[in-house]
């Protein structure tokens, strides 16, 4: 009876065993599986639009204490840049398949989308990640001043940036099956709107 019950012991022990190396193995082949982008398609839900960001840049001094004119060139949009970044609802899906980062394009301007699922070509294009990815605005804008001996220049810029949030569907196709996968997620990007500016050149006081 003893020697039954651990032979019966030992079967079903292998057998667990067995079970749980396949699992193993099967978890292991699915993110070992190779993937490529067909396409993503994007719409506005109800959470999703347009909104307007403030942010006041840090204040321009500069002060000419010389006997000749300085001339001062101030780039105000230097050290900003637009912003996007894709979450998709489950992460974990899209970190465990192998897949080759690509660029797609990313909606500007959100009157291109609608309710349902469409396409989008050209325009701005930034890599498919769910990490940010930084771009360089459209548009530049520079400020020119004269200084004149004994005088000093006050500069103070504010940039309103437009946040644009949208829902996207990727669809993936394994390399080797054939097999289909699609993600979904929500996107957000950040694009330059406007500056407002607000500058005071006045002379120094001797004082000081």
């Amino acid at each position: 009876m003893k020697f039954t019950k651990v032979f019966l012991g030992i079967v079903l022990f292998i057998g667990f065993a067995s079970c749980s190396s396949d699992d193993a193995l099967n978890d292991v082949e699915q993110r070992s599986k190779s993937y490529e982008l067909i396409d993503i398609q994007w719409k506005l839900d109800e959470t999703d639009g347009e909104s307007i960001v403030e942010n006041k840049i840090p204040e321009f001094h500069f002060r000419n204490d010389s006997d000749t004119i300085m001339e001062v060139i101030i780039e105000p949009l230097k050290n900003i840049q637009g912003s996007s970044i894709f979450k998709f609802n489950d992460s974990l899906a899209f970190e465990e398949i192998i897949y080759t980062e690509v660029k797609v394009s990313i909606p500007r301007e959100l009157s291109l989308l609608s309710q349902e699922y469409s396409y989008l070509n050209g325009g701005v294009k930034v890599a498919f990640t769910q990490e940010e990815s930084l771009f360089p605005f459209s548009w530049n804008f520079t400020d020119s001043f004269t200084l004149s001996k004994g005088t000093k220049l006050t500069s103070n810029y504010t940039v309103f940036l437009r946040k644009n949030k949208a829902t996207f569907v990727a669809t993936f196709k394994e390399t080797t099956t054939g097999e289909t996968l699609e993600l979904e997620g929500t996107w957000t990007g950040m694009f330059f709107n406007n500056i407002e500016e607000k500058s005071v050149l006045e002379e120094i006081d001797p004082s000081n």
